[in-house]
């Protein structure tokens, strides 16, 4: 007579039975799938990041721009954030009219449009004052590609200077930021009203969002 199999304290077939096996098959089915699902959150995490780091970086500098302007509305005076490009990083410092005719280079370097004791350095590497390259972009305002030089990221007229007038009005212009990677912003400052206003691209993108 044969012995009875081997039964579990329940009663129903032990531990080595062929029904509570797990096949090599089935781990790397199930291996396959957690890699999968790590990728995919992975890959999401990335994407996040890039997208926060280009919104946080222009409201860094759209909080600059409205800083001159309430500056130049309360005081009374016409303001300039005025960029350069210096020891291989940006850095902005607001000026003063000196002599009411608006904020100038020549005239910051002269003394007669002073500094108003505001001077910040860019100190972020995620996302820098630039344009992307190895793409056509399309122009914000929707005129067609983007022109000019690309070596160019601060764009106020021929200038790098924003200016704010004591009534609030402003050098028309854009500042562009880009991640070095698929993803750029774009503040742009509206003349006559002085409206600040942020634009997003990404990579193959026909346009930019808000």
């Amino acid at each position: 007579m044969n012995p009875a199999p081997a039964r579990g304290r329940s009663g129903g077939p032990g531990p080595l039975s062929a029904s509570a096996g797990v096949s090599a098959v089935e781990l790397v089915g199930a291996l396959a799938i957690l890699l999968a699902v790590g990728a995919a959150a992975g890959a999401g995490l990335a994407h996040l990041k890039s997208v926060l780091s280009v919104r946080s970086a222009a409201s860094e500098v759209a909080a600059a721009l409205y800083r001159a302007r309430m500056y130049a509305i309360t005081q009374g005076v016409n303001v300039g954030v005025k960029y350069r490009f210096r020891e291989g990083g940006y850095e902005w410092a607001l000026y003063g009219d000196g002599n009411g005719n608006g904020v100038r280079t020549a005239e910051i370097a002269s003394g007669v449009d002073r500094s108003l004791g505001v001077l910040a350095t860019w100190g972020r590497n995620d996302v820098r004052p630039a344009i992307m390259t190895g793409a056509s972009i399309p122009d914000p305002d929707g005129s067609g590609r983007l022109s000019g030089s690309p070596d160019d990221p601060i764009r106020f007229n021929r200038s790098d200077i924003c200016s704010f007038s004591l009534l609030g009005e402003s050098t028309p212009g854009s500042i562009y930021l880009w991640d070095g990677g698929d993803r750029m912003a774009v503040v742009r400052v509206y003349g006559r009203t002085g409206k600040i206003r942020t634009l997003f691209y990404r990579r193959g993108d026909s346009r930019w969002t808000k």
